[in-house]
């Protein structure tokens, strides 16, 4: 934020604050549009107005109905999202894809967690969401960069994303004080479900999601990407919990890399990544997911359709974690 404040102060940049803000309120995201606390509750509405001033008091107004649209829609996703999965995988269809999963399921656990972190994160959140138009570079009108810009606006958020929220994560791994304060609450759950996609500590899942808000005060990015991201990276949290692996592309985390992350041990010091594999391999934390099976058959033939192209990313971006590890692991058997 202070790298955006200077460069625009400075010159280097001309954003009509007034034309983003209107825009801001038009736009089919906005939470003055689908809240309207004004019309729903008037007299709460005048009081604030009355005793913080016009426009302390519509920035007040402006807050709570971002912080209720955040809340609603987050718990509203979360149950929808993490029950589906739940009861298709761990229930319905429990045959097919988990035969041989047996774990202990802390999944009131994991629901008391979810519930305390989506509502007191929201806090937090919906502050940034009402920085970004006022300080940040996002903008609203399609128009105001050209269409050519938008798949470098994505790879950009996309490294960015990826490599803060790498490093966020293993730094609660690496010092003590943040894991034991912050982390260890979503690595209570060994055995995961869907239900422990969003079992964070508010103060731990806030930093991991910060990357996600804050590029936009670094390059230009249009809102719809940012939401879009948003949204990806919740159903994200959500899947790569349910233990099956879909789609076993090494370019990305899938959930038995994840099922590794929560083991005991070793298994918690590798694959940090939010959605690649990519500074995991670079850096050499990661260990491929392989050894990890549940008993669903066609994970073998899902393997095979990608396994040339898993080779070649292999040549490309080099695993030489997981081969040491896997050294280390026949070793003690041995």
């Amino acid at each position: 934020m202070v790298y955006w404040l200077i460069a625009e102060q400075l010159g280097y940049f001309n954003v009509d604050r007034v034309k983003v803000m209107q825009d801001a309120k038009d736009h089919i995201s906005s939470s003055l549009r689908l809240i309207q606390l004004d019309k729903l509750f008037p007299t709460f509405s005048n009081f604030i107005l009355d005793s913080a001033g016009q426009q302390i008091g519509n920035i007040i107004i402006e807050y709570i109905c971002t912080l209720i649209h955040t809340i609603v829609f987050a718990y509203i996703l979360y149950f929808t999202a993490a029950t589906s999965s739940y009861f298709y995988f761990f229930v319905y269809k429990k045959k097919k894809y988990l035969p041989e999963f047996k774990g202990d399921l802390k999944i009131a656990f994991d629901i008391k967690w979810s519930c305390i972190n989506t509502f007191v994160e929201s806090f937090l959140v919906s502050a940034l969401r009402l920085a970004m138009p006022r300080f940040s570079m996002i903008y609203y009108d399609i128009n105001d960069h050209s269409w050519l810009y938008i798949p470098f606006s994505i790879l950009f958020h996309m490294m960015f994303d990826e490599t803060l929220t790498y490093w966020v994560h293993r730094w609660l791994h690496t010092f003590p004080y943040l894991y034991t304060k912050l982390h260890v609450v979503h690595h209570r759950s060994k055995d995961v479900t869907p239900f422990s996609g969003f079992a964070f500590h508010p103060l731990d899942a806030f930093a991991q999601a910060v990357p996600t808000f804050v590029s936009c005060y670094f390059f230009p990015l249009h809102i719809n990407i940012l939401l879009g991201f948003s949204l990806i990276t919740t159903i994200w949290a959500i899947s790569i919990h349910d233990n099956v692996p879909l789609v076993p592309c090494k370019l990305f985390l899938y959930s038995t890399h994840h099922s590794i992350h929560h083991e005991a041990g070793r298994g918690q010091m590798t694959n940090y990544g939010k959605f690649t594999s990519v500074w995991d391999r670079i850096c050499q934390t990661y260990w491929v997911p392989d050894r990890v099976y549940f008993g669903w058959d066609e994970w073998k033939q899902r393997k095979g359709i990608f396994s040339k192209f898993n080779s070649f990313y292999s040549k490309i971006v080099p695993d030489k974690s997981s081969e040491e590890l896997n050294k280390q692991i026949k070793q003690k058997k041995n």
